[in-house]
Protein backbone atom coordinates (compact mmCIF):
# COMPACT_ATOMS: atom_id res chain seq x y z
CA UNK A 1 0.00 0.00 0.00
CA UNK A 2 1.03 3.36 -0.68
CA UNK A 3 2.42 5.56 1.98
CA UNK A 4 0.21 7.18 4.51
CA UNK A 5 0.06 11.16 4.80
CA UNK A 6 0.11 12.22 8.52
CA UNK A 7 -3.39 12.92 9.55
CA UNK A 8 -3.97 16.68 10.00
CA UNK A 9 -4.02 17.73 13.84
CA UNK A 10 -7.58 17.49 15.44
CA UNK A 11 -8.97 21.07 16.51
CA UNK A 12 -11.95 22.11 18.40
CA UNK A 13 -13.44 23.39 15.49
CA UNK A 14 -13.37 19.87 13.97
CA UNK A 15 -14.67 18.13 17.42
CA UNK A 16 -17.61 20.96 17.80
CA UNK A 17 -18.74 20.48 14.09
CA UNK A 18 -22.11 19.69 14.56
CA UNK A 19 -23.88 17.22 12.00
CA UNK A 20 -25.36 18.48 8.67
CA UNK A 21 -27.23 15.62 7.74
CA UNK A 22 -29.32 13.16 10.11
CA UNK A 23 -29.33 9.37 9.52
CA UNK A 24 -33.04 8.40 9.95
CA UNK A 25 -32.32 5.05 7.88
CA UNK A 26 -33.10 1.91 9.68
CA UNK A 27 -30.26 -1.02 9.00
CA UNK A 28 -30.90 -4.24 9.26
CA UNK A 29 -27.65 -5.78 10.42
CA UNK A 30 -26.64 -9.77 8.78
CA UNK A 31 -24.28 -10.89 10.13
CA UNK A 32 -23.83 -14.76 9.35
CA UNK A 33 -23.82 -16.87 13.13
CA UNK A 34 -25.31 -20.13 14.67
CA UNK A 35 -24.69 -22.13 17.65
CA UNK A 36 -26.25 -21.85 21.34
CA UNK A 37 -25.51 -19.05 23.29
CA UNK A 38 -22.72 -20.40 25.61
CA UNK A 39 -20.41 -22.00 22.84
CA UNK A 40 -21.11 -18.21 21.01
CA UNK A 41 -20.03 -16.52 23.99
CA UNK A 42 -16.80 -18.74 24.73
CA UNK A 43 -15.97 -18.68 21.16
CA UNK A 44 -16.02 -14.75 21.27
CA UNK A 45 -14.27 -14.57 24.23
CA UNK A 46 -11.28 -16.57 22.97
CA UNK A 47 -10.96 -14.22 19.86
CA UNK A 48 -11.26 -11.15 22.17
CA UNK A 49 -8.11 -11.01 24.24
CA UNK A 50 -8.61 -9.15 27.75
CA UNK A 51 -6.07 -6.52 26.78
CA UNK A 52 -8.28 -5.73 23.94
CA UNK A 53 -10.37 -2.71 25.30
CA UNK A 54 -13.52 -4.50 24.70
CA UNK A 55 -15.55 -4.01 27.84
CA UNK A 56 -17.51 -7.57 29.38
CA UNK A 57 -20.80 -5.55 28.44
CA UNK A 58 -19.88 -5.30 25.03
CA UNK A 59 -19.30 -8.93 24.63
CA UNK A 60 -22.22 -10.37 26.35
CA UNK A 61 -24.28 -7.29 23.52
CA UNK A 62 -22.64 -8.49 20.80
CA UNK A 63 -22.88 -12.27 21.51
CA UNK A 64 -26.81 -11.74 22.19
CA UNK A 65 -27.01 -9.77 18.94
CA UNK A 66 -25.48 -12.28 17.10
CA UNK A 67 -27.91 -15.29 18.55
CA UNK A 68 -30.57 -12.99 17.12
CA UNK A 69 -29.78 -13.40 13.90
CA UNK A 70 -28.57 -16.67 14.07
CA UNK A 71 -32.12 -17.93 14.61
CA UNK A 72 -33.26 -15.97 11.49
CA UNK A 73 -30.27 -17.43 9.24
CA UNK A 74 -31.35 -21.00 10.62
CA UNK A 75 -34.67 -20.21 8.84
CA UNK A 76 -33.48 -19.97 5.17
CA UNK A 77 -34.21 -23.71 4.27
CA UNK A 78 -32.46 -26.87 4.53
CA UNK A 79 -31.27 -25.80 0.69
CA UNK A 80 -28.77 -23.92 2.34
CA UNK A 81 -26.69 -27.00 4.45
CA UNK A 82 -24.94 -27.77 1.18
CA UNK A 83 -23.70 -25.39 -1.67
CA UNK A 84 -24.93 -26.06 -5.18
CA UNK A 85 -23.19 -29.11 -7.40
CA UNK A 86 -23.02 -29.31 -11.02
CA UNK A 87 -24.27 -31.69 -13.62
CA UNK A 88 -21.08 -33.61 -13.79
CA UNK A 89 -20.22 -33.15 -10.01
CA UNK A 90 -20.83 -36.57 -8.97
CA UNK A 91 -18.50 -38.20 -11.68
CA UNK A 92 -15.88 -35.64 -11.40
CA UNK A 93 -13.18 -35.95 -8.29
CA UNK A 94 -11.84 -32.34 -8.45
CA UNK A 95 -16.19 -30.86 -8.10
CA UNK A 96 -16.12 -33.04 -5.29
CA UNK A 97 -13.16 -31.48 -3.46
CA UNK A 98 -15.28 -27.47 -4.66
CA UNK A 99 -18.37 -28.67 -3.12
CA UNK A 100 -16.02 -29.77 0.00
CA UNK A 101 -14.51 -26.02 -0.23
CA UNK A 102 -17.55 -24.43 -0.36
CA UNK A 103 -19.35 -26.45 2.41
CA UNK A 104 -16.06 -25.10 4.96
CA UNK A 105 -17.11 -21.64 3.46
CA UNK A 106 -20.85 -22.15 4.35
CA UNK A 107 -19.51 -23.01 7.72
CA UNK A 108 -17.14 -20.16 7.78
CA UNK A 109 -20.14 -17.70 6.97
CA UNK A 110 -22.02 -19.36 9.92
CA UNK A 111 -19.45 -18.83 12.42
CA UNK A 112 -20.13 -16.65 15.32
CA UNK A 113 -16.94 -16.43 15.70
CA UNK A 114 -16.08 -14.91 12.41
CA UNK A 115 -18.21 -11.71 12.44
CA UNK A 116 -17.41 -8.16 10.67
CA UNK A 117 -20.25 -5.77 11.55
CA UNK A 118 -20.29 -2.33 9.99
CA UNK A 119 -22.03 0.98 10.11
CA UNK A 120 -21.84 3.72 7.88
CA UNK A 121 -23.02 6.88 10.08
CA UNK A 122 -23.11 10.64 10.75
CA UNK A 123 -22.52 11.98 7.16
CA UNK A 124 -21.12 15.97 7.65
CA UNK A 125 -20.23 18.23 5.29
CA UNK A 126 -16.42 19.78 5.16
CA UNK A 127 -15.73 22.93 3.57
CA UNK A 128 -17.87 25.05 1.58
CA UNK A 129 -18.55 25.98 -2.33
CA UNK A 130 -17.49 23.07 -4.82
CA UNK A 131 -14.52 21.86 -2.81
CA UNK A 132 -16.87 21.11 -0.48
CA UNK A 133 -17.35 17.29 0.78
CA UNK A 134 -19.26 15.07 2.49
CA UNK A 135 -16.89 12.66 5.39
CA UNK A 136 -18.72 9.07 6.95
CA UNK A 137 -17.87 7.47 10.28
CA UNK A 138 -17.25 3.87 9.59
CA UNK A 139 -17.91 2.13 12.56
CA UNK A 140 -16.30 -2.04 12.94
CA UNK A 141 -17.76 -4.37 15.32
CA UNK A 142 -15.96 -7.53 14.99
CA UNK A 143 -14.47 -10.72 16.93
CA UNK A 144 -12.65 -12.07 13.95
CA UNK A 145 -8.70 -12.35 15.09
CA UNK A 146 -6.78 -10.22 12.42
CA UNK A 147 -8.65 -6.55 13.38
CA UNK A 148 -6.48 -4.75 16.04
CA UNK A 149 -9.51 -4.52 18.01
CA UNK A 150 -13.05 -5.41 19.01
CA UNK A 151 -14.72 -2.06 17.82
CA UNK A 152 -12.93 1.02 15.51
CA UNK A 153 -14.35 3.93 13.72
CA UNK A 154 -12.68 5.88 11.01
CA UNK A 155 -13.42 8.75 8.66
CA UNK A 156 -14.28 8.33 5.16
CA UNK A 157 -15.22 10.28 1.87
CA UNK A 158 -16.68 8.74 -1.00
CA UNK A 159 -13.52 8.78 -2.99
CA UNK A 160 -12.36 6.66 0.06
CA UNK A 161 -14.69 3.94 -1.19
CA UNK A 162 -14.06 4.23 -4.55
CA UNK A 163 -10.49 4.17 -4.08
CA UNK A 164 -10.98 0.41 -1.63
CA UNK A 165 -12.91 -0.63 -4.99
CA UNK A 166 -10.28 0.12 -7.29
CA UNK A 167 -8.11 -2.13 -4.70
CA UNK A 168 -10.09 -5.00 -4.60
CA UNK A 169 -10.71 -5.28 -8.13
CA UNK A 170 -6.95 -4.73 -9.31
CA UNK A 171 -6.03 -7.17 -6.80
CA UNK A 172 -8.90 -10.18 -6.59
CA UNK A 173 -11.11 -10.17 -10.00
CA UNK A 174 -8.67 -11.10 -12.04
CA UNK A 175 -8.11 -14.32 -9.62
CA UNK A 176 -12.09 -15.06 -10.45
CA UNK A 177 -12.92 -13.37 -7.45
CA UNK A 178 -17.09 -11.16 -7.57
CA UNK A 179 -16.37 -7.71 -6.00
CA UNK A 180 -19.03 -5.97 -5.12
CA UNK A 181 -19.54 -2.18 -6.56
CA UNK A 182 -20.16 0.97 -4.69
CA UNK A 183 -22.85 3.41 -5.41
CA UNK A 184 -22.83 5.33 -8.65
CA UNK A 185 -20.98 8.28 -8.41
CA UNK A 186 -23.91 11.56 -9.13
CA UNK A 187 -22.58 14.58 -10.17
CA UNK A 188 -25.87 16.30 -9.89
CA UNK A 189 -26.67 14.92 -6.94
CA UNK A 190 -23.44 16.25 -5.43
CA UNK A 191 -23.34 19.31 -7.23
CA UNK A 192 -26.29 20.24 -5.01
CA UNK A 193 -25.22 18.75 -1.35
CA UNK A 194 -22.35 21.69 -2.20
CA UNK A 195 -23.87 24.32 -3.48
CA UNK A 196 -27.05 24.38 -1.41
CA UNK A 197 -28.01 25.40 1.80
CA UNK A 198 -30.94 24.15 2.81
CA UNK A 199 -29.63 20.83 4.39
CA UNK A 200 -33.48 19.40 4.23
CA UNK A 201 -33.33 19.67 0.26
CA UNK A 202 -29.74 17.28 -0.22
CA UNK A 203 -30.75 14.77 3.01
CA UNK A 204 -32.38 12.10 0.46
CA UNK A 205 -29.72 11.58 -1.53
CA UNK A 206 -27.02 11.68 1.73
CA UNK A 207 -28.73 9.16 3.06
CA UNK A 208 -29.72 7.11 0.25
CA UNK A 209 -25.53 6.95 -0.74
CA UNK A 210 -24.82 6.34 3.30
CA UNK A 211 -27.00 3.48 3.28
CA UNK A 212 -25.54 1.94 -0.35
CA UNK A 213 -22.17 2.37 1.44
CA UNK A 214 -22.82 0.91 4.39
CA UNK A 215 -24.48 -2.26 2.23
CA UNK A 216 -20.92 -2.16 -0.12
CA UNK A 217 -19.03 -2.78 3.16
CA UNK A 218 -20.79 -5.11 4.57
CA UNK A 219 -21.04 -7.07 1.37
CA UNK A 220 -17.01 -6.86 1.05
CA UNK A 221 -16.86 -7.82 4.91
CA UNK A 222 -19.03 -11.15 4.50
CA UNK A 223 -16.86 -12.30 1.44
CA UNK A 224 -14.29 -15.00 2.85
CA UNK A 225 -11.39 -13.89 0.88
CA UNK A 226 -12.23 -10.17 0.50
CA UNK A 227 -12.30 -9.74 4.06
CA UNK A 228 -8.74 -10.50 4.44
CA UNK A 229 -7.41 -7.97 1.71
CA UNK A 230 -5.04 -6.10 3.78
CA UNK A 231 -6.16 -2.77 1.98
CA UNK A 232 -9.60 -3.42 3.75
CA UNK A 233 -8.39 -4.14 7.32
CA UNK A 234 -6.79 -0.56 6.95
CA UNK A 235 -9.65 1.14 5.80
CA UNK A 236 -11.81 0.12 8.92
CA UNK A 237 -8.93 0.16 11.14
CA UNK A 238 -6.76 2.81 10.31
CA UNK A 239 -8.14 6.20 10.59
CA UNK A 240 -5.77 8.20 8.47
CA UNK A 241 -5.51 9.38 5.01
CA UNK A 242 -5.47 6.29 1.97
CA UNK A 243 -4.79 6.78 -1.56
CA UNK A 244 -8.13 8.61 -3.59
CA UNK A 245 -9.57 6.99 -6.56
CA UNK A 246 -8.44 8.40 -9.41
CA UNK A 247 -11.77 8.22 -10.73
CA UNK A 248 -13.87 10.42 -9.01
CA UNK A 249 -14.08 13.81 -10.87
CA UNK A 250 -16.44 13.37 -13.85
CA UNK A 251 -14.06 13.82 -16.63
CA UNK A 252 -10.79 12.74 -15.01
CA UNK A 253 -7.98 11.22 -17.34
CA UNK A 254 -8.27 8.03 -15.54
CA UNK A 255 -12.07 7.93 -16.29
CA UNK A 256 -11.57 8.49 -19.86
CA UNK A 257 -8.73 6.07 -20.18
CA UNK A 258 -10.91 3.50 -18.41
CA UNK A 259 -13.96 4.29 -20.75
CA UNK A 260 -11.65 3.66 -23.86
CA UNK A 261 -11.01 0.65 -22.02
CA UNK A 262 -13.95 -0.66 -21.76
CA UNK A 263 -14.78 0.31 -25.56
CA UNK A 264 -12.16 -1.89 -26.76
CA UNK A 265 -12.75 -4.94 -24.61
CA UNK A 266 -16.08 -4.62 -26.05
CA UNK A 267 -14.94 -4.60 -29.67
CA UNK A 268 -12.62 -7.25 -28.29
CA UNK A 269 -15.54 -9.65 -27.01
CA UNK A 270 -17.26 -9.13 -29.92
CA UNK A 271 -13.98 -10.01 -32.50
CA UNK A 272 -13.28 -13.33 -30.41
CA UNK A 273 -15.42 -15.90 -29.85
CA UNK A 274 -15.28 -18.42 -27.45
CA UNK A 275 -15.81 -21.57 -27.57
CA UNK A 276 -17.04 -22.69 -24.36
CA UNK A 277 -15.09 -26.18 -23.11
CA UNK A 278 -17.35 -26.51 -19.85
CA UNK A 279 -21.28 -26.52 -20.47
CA UNK A 280 -21.51 -25.79 -16.93
CA UNK A 281 -20.53 -22.41 -17.80
CA UNK A 282 -22.43 -21.77 -20.67
CA UNK A 283 -25.55 -22.54 -18.74
CA UNK A 284 -24.73 -20.50 -16.25
CA UNK A 285 -24.13 -17.60 -18.04
CA UNK A 286 -27.66 -18.07 -19.90
CA UNK A 287 -29.08 -18.01 -15.56
CA UNK A 288 -27.09 -14.67 -15.13
CA UNK A 289 -28.58 -12.62 -18.32
CA UNK A 290 -31.77 -14.17 -17.50
CA UNK A 291 -31.75 -13.04 -14.01
CA UNK A 292 -30.10 -9.55 -15.04
CA UNK A 293 -32.83 -9.04 -17.30
CA UNK A 294 -35.53 -9.73 -15.01
CA UNK A 295 -34.35 -7.50 -11.96
CA UNK A 296 -33.90 -4.97 -14.23
CA UNK A 297 -37.70 -5.20 -14.87
CA UNK A 298 -38.73 -5.68 -11.65
CA UNK A 299 -36.12 -2.63 -11.05
CA UNK A 300 -38.37 -0.66 -13.13
CA UNK A 301 -41.47 -1.45 -11.40
CA UNK A 302 -40.83 -0.95 -8.39
CA UNK A 303 -39.43 2.67 -9.16
CA UNK A 304 -42.87 3.43 -10.80
CA UNK A 305 -45.07 1.98 -7.69
CA UNK A 306 -42.82 4.45 -5.43
CA UNK A 307 -43.57 7.36 -7.80
CA UNK A 308 -46.92 6.19 -7.79
CA UNK A 309 -47.62 5.89 -3.86
CA UNK A 310 -45.73 9.37 -3.16
CA UNK A 311 -48.21 10.72 -5.33
CA UNK A 312 -51.01 9.26 -3.60
CA UNK A 313 -49.68 10.21 -0.22
CA UNK A 314 -49.80 13.65 -2.06
CA UNK A 315 -53.18 13.43 -3.31
CA UNK A 316 -54.59 11.95 0.20
CA UNK A 317 -52.96 15.00 2.01
CA UNK A 318 -54.74 17.56 -0.66
CA UNK A 319 -58.03 15.36 0.11
CA UNK A 320 -57.93 15.23 4.26
CA UNK A 321 -57.04 19.69 3.83
CA UNK A 322 -60.26 19.69 1.87
CA UNK A 323 -62.25 17.71 4.31
CA UNK A 324 -61.13 19.81 6.64
CA UNK A 325 -62.15 23.01 5.09
CA UNK A 326 -66.09 21.67 4.28
CA UNK A 327 -65.98 20.40 8.10
CA UNK A 328 -65.30 24.32 9.47
CA UNK A 329 -67.91 25.47 7.11
CA UNK A 330 -70.71 22.92 7.99
CA UNK A 331 -72.83 24.32 10.13
CA UNK A 332 -74.43 20.63 11.55
CA UNK A 333 -72.32 19.91 14.92
CA UNK A 334 -71.88 16.07 14.02
CA UNK A 335 -71.64 16.52 10.54
CA UNK A 336 -68.75 19.51 11.15
CA UNK A 337 -67.19 17.26 14.08
CA UNK A 338 -67.24 13.99 12.15
CA UNK A 339 -65.68 15.37 8.94
CA UNK A 340 -63.11 16.88 11.13
CA UNK A 341 -62.22 14.04 12.33
CA UNK A 342 -62.05 12.29 9.06
CA UNK A 343 -59.60 14.82 8.02
CA UNK A 344 -57.38 13.86 10.63
CA UNK A 345 -57.28 10.44 9.82
CA UNK A 346 -57.04 11.01 6.19
CA UNK A 347 -53.68 13.14 7.43
CA UNK A 348 -52.96 9.83 9.14
CA UNK A 349 -53.00 7.62 6.16
CA UNK A 350 -51.44 10.25 3.73
CA UNK A 351 -48.33 9.88 6.34
CA UNK A 352 -48.75 5.99 6.39
CA UNK A 353 -48.72 5.98 2.63
CA UNK A 354 -45.72 7.97 2.62
CA UNK A 355 -44.13 5.44 5.04
CA UNK A 356 -44.74 2.51 2.73
CA UNK A 357 -43.55 4.22 -0.23
CA UNK A 358 -39.76 4.55 1.87
CA UNK A 359 -40.01 0.76 2.76
CA UNK A 360 -40.78 0.48 -1.39
CA UNK A 361 -37.35 2.02 -2.20
CA UNK A 362 -35.48 1.67 1.02
CA UNK A 363 -36.55 -2.07 2.00
CA UNK A 364 -37.30 -4.05 -1.59
CA UNK A 365 -36.18 -1.22 -4.54
CA UNK A 366 -32.57 -0.92 -3.22
CA UNK A 367 -31.83 -4.52 -2.55
CA UNK A 368 -32.74 -5.21 -6.17
CA UNK A 369 -30.84 -2.44 -7.91
CA UNK A 370 -27.76 -3.87 -5.32
CA UNK A 371 -28.17 -7.31 -7.22
CA UNK A 372 -28.29 -5.50 -10.48
CA UNK A 373 -24.84 -4.34 -10.05
CA UNK A 374 -23.81 -7.07 -8.07
CA UNK A 375 -24.44 -9.19 -11.28
CA UNK A 376 -22.22 -6.91 -13.98
CA UNK A 377 -19.58 -7.60 -11.39
CA UNK A 378 -19.97 -11.33 -12.34
CA UNK A 379 -20.06 -10.74 -15.79
CA UNK A 380 -17.02 -8.50 -15.32
CA UNK A 381 -15.55 -11.85 -13.37
CA UNK A 382 -16.76 -14.11 -15.91
CA UNK A 383 -15.32 -11.57 -18.57
CA UNK A 384 -11.76 -12.26 -17.03
CA UNK A 385 -11.83 -16.15 -17.45
CA UNK A 386 -12.29 -15.27 -21.38
CA UNK A 387 -9.26 -13.09 -21.44
CA UNK A 388 -7.28 -16.23 -20.05
CA UNK A 389 -8.91 -18.16 -22.23
CA UNK A 390 -8.36 -16.12 -25.46
CA UNK A 391 -3.98 -16.13 -23.88
CA UNK A 392 -4.10 -19.78 -23.42
CA UNK A 393 -5.13 -20.47 -26.94
CA UNK A 394 -3.44 -17.77 -28.32
CA UNK A 395 -0.09 -19.42 -26.91
CA UNK A 396 -1.25 -22.50 -28.32
CA UNK A 397 -1.15 -20.71 -32.10
CA UNK A 398 1.84 -19.51 -31.39
CA UNK A 399 3.53 -22.68 -30.68
CA UNK A 400 1.65 -24.23 -33.55
CA UNK A 401 3.59 -22.39 -35.06
CA UNK A 402 7.02 -22.59 -33.60
CA UNK A 403 6.43 -26.51 -34.16
CA UNK A 404 5.68 -25.84 -37.82
CA UNK A 405 9.18 -23.39 -38.21
CA UNK A 406 10.99 -26.35 -36.67
CA UNK A 407 9.77 -28.64 -39.06
CA UNK A 408 10.05 -26.07 -41.84
CA UNK A 409 13.95 -25.95 -40.86
CA UNK A 410 14.16 -29.40 -40.41
CA UNK A 411 13.29 -29.66 -44.38
CA UNK A 412 15.42 -27.66 -45.03
CA UNK A 413 18.55 -28.69 -43.32
CA UNK A 414 19.01 -25.86 -41.17
CA UNK A 415 20.41 -27.62 -38.54
CA UNK A 416 21.95 -24.86 -37.08
CA UNK A 417 18.87 -23.01 -36.08
CA UNK A 418 17.29 -26.08 -35.07
CA UNK A 419 18.50 -25.99 -31.59
CA UNK A 420 17.13 -22.62 -30.96
CA UNK A 421 13.76 -23.60 -32.74
CA UNK A 422 14.04 -25.87 -29.80
CA UNK A 423 14.11 -23.90 -27.24
CA UNK A 424 11.76 -21.87 -28.39
CA UNK A 425 9.43 -24.25 -28.40
CA UNK A 426 10.01 -25.55 -24.67
CA UNK A 427 9.44 -21.86 -23.65
CA UNK A 428 6.21 -21.59 -25.31
CA UNK A 429 5.38 -24.90 -24.15
CA UNK A 430 5.94 -23.23 -20.77
CA UNK A 431 3.59 -20.46 -21.49
CA UNK A 432 0.94 -22.99 -22.94
CA UNK A 433 0.91 -25.07 -19.54
CA UNK A 434 1.24 -21.88 -17.27
CA UNK A 435 -1.64 -20.34 -19.09
CA UNK A 436 -4.12 -23.58 -19.09
CA UNK A 437 -3.19 -23.69 -15.35
CA UNK A 438 -4.47 -20.08 -14.68
CA UNK A 439 -7.48 -20.99 -16.89
CA UNK A 440 -8.29 -23.74 -14.83
CA UNK A 441 -7.51 -22.03 -11.62
CA UNK A 442 -9.86 -19.01 -12.29
CA UNK A 443 -12.63 -21.81 -13.27
CA UNK A 444 -12.28 -23.47 -10.12
CA UNK A 445 -12.64 -20.11 -8.09
CA UNK A 446 -15.60 -18.62 -10.01
CA UNK A 447 -17.67 -21.96 -9.45
CA UNK A 448 -16.76 -20.79 -5.68
CA UNK A 449 -17.97 -17.34 -5.93
CA UNK A 450 -21.24 -18.58 -7.83
CA UNK A 451 -22.06 -20.77 -5.54
CA UNK A 452 -21.26 -18.22 -2.65
CA UNK A 453 -23.32 -15.17 -5.17
CA UNK A 454 -26.21 -17.99 -5.01
CA UNK A 455 -25.98 -18.52 -0.84
CA UNK A 456 -26.23 -14.94 -0.54
CA UNK A 457 -28.70 -13.96 -3.20
CA UNK A 458 -31.10 -16.87 -1.05
CA UNK A 459 -30.88 -15.40 2.36
CA UNK A 460 -30.97 -11.52 1.47
CA UNK A 461 -33.73 -11.45 -1.09
CA UNK A 462 -35.84 -14.24 1.71
CA UNK A 463 -34.77 -11.38 4.52
CA UNK A 464 -36.09 -8.69 2.63
CA UNK A 465 -39.36 -10.06 1.69
CA UNK A 466 -40.09 -10.97 5.40
CA UNK A 467 -39.25 -7.64 6.20
CA UNK A 468 -41.35 -5.90 3.67
CA UNK A 469 -44.43 -8.34 4.13
CA UNK A 470 -44.10 -7.94 7.82
CA UNK A 471 -44.16 -3.78 7.53
CA UNK A 472 -46.57 -3.99 4.84
CA UNK A 473 -48.80 -5.83 7.50
CA UNK A 474 -48.36 -3.68 10.31
CA UNK A 475 -49.41 -0.44 8.10
CA UNK A 476 -52.50 -2.46 7.15
CA UNK A 477 -53.43 -3.23 10.59
CA UNK A 478 -52.82 0.64 11.36
CA UNK A 479 -54.88 1.69 8.88
CA UNK A 480 -57.74 -0.51 9.94
CA UNK A 481 -57.51 0.80 13.22
CA UNK A 482 -57.58 4.25 11.94
CA UNK A 483 -61.33 3.50 10.13
CA UNK A 484 -62.15 0.98 13.02
CA UNK A 485 -62.19 4.50 15.11
CA UNK A 486 -63.69 6.81 12.64
CA UNK A 487 -67.06 4.06 12.16
CA UNK A 488 -68.66 4.90 15.75
CA UNK A 489 -68.48 8.71 15.00
CA UNK A 490 -69.83 8.48 12.06
CA UNK A 491 -72.39 6.85 13.21
CA UNK A 492 -73.41 9.68 15.72
CA UNK A 493 -74.25 12.22 12.60
CA UNK A 494 -77.74 13.17 12.47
Amino acid sequence: MADRREPPPSTDEDSDREDLFTDNGKKVKQAPSDGSRTSAKSLIEEKISPDSGCETGTVESFVGDSEVRSKELREVGSFLAEPPRSASSTTDGSKGDEAAAAAASLNAEDDPANVIEILVSDPKRVGDGMNAYVVYKVTTRTNVKFFRSCEMSVSRRFSDFLGLHERLVEMHQCRGRVVPQPPEKNVLGMTKVKMTKDETSSLDFVEKRRAALERFLNRIARHPDLREDRYFIDFLEVDDDLPKSSTTSALSSAGIARLFGKVGESINKMAFAMSEPDQWFEDKQEQIEALDRELKQLHASLEILVIHRRELSLNIGQFAKSIAVLGSAEENMALSKALSSLAEIETKVEQLTADQADTDFYVLSELVKDYISLIQSVKDTLNERVKLYRVWKDDETTLAKKREAKAKLEQQRKMDKVDQADQEISEWEEKVTKSQESFEEISRNIRKELAFFERQKARDFKATVVNYLQTMMNHQQQLATYWESFVPEAKLIA
